[in-house]
């Protein structure tokens, strides 16, 4: 029960950060865009490596454990190498997007080694 609430709180604080960051600047509105955007990139990334985390011990556990990897490491690398040059919630939304890509790659090399 109390591990449900961990994505919550890991997407929260960077949303609010970013609310008042981007708030102050360019006005309140774009502020909760931004802070939308943030939450729930965060949130659907944490919650796609707890199901790739979950799969690890199944008969495909080499397989697992790279996309398991990819997805902690593509994501985050893509969020920082665009965040620090426009900002968090541009970063967030690289990061969904390189998630996203390595995710089918994983899809279509199991698909081709194991056919299921």
């Amino acid at each position: 029960m109390l591990i449900d609430l961990i994505p919550w709180v890991l997407a929260l604080l960077p949303a609010l950060w970013e609310l008042k960051k981007v708030g102050r600047r360019h006005g309140w509105f774009l502020g909760i865009y931004a802070a939308v955007i943030v939450f729930g990139g965060i949130y659907l990334w944490i919650l796609v490596l707890q199901s790739y985390l979950n799969q690890i011990p199944g008969p495909f556990t080499t397989l697992g454990v790279v996309a398991t990897l990819s997805m902690l490491i593509g994501p985050t690398i893509g969020a920082v190498f665009i965040g620090r040059r426009t900002g968090l919630a541009a970063g967030v939304f690289a990061g969904v997007v390189v998630g996203i890509c390595i995710g089918l790659l994983v899809a279509v090399i199991s698909l081709s080694i194991y056919g299921t």
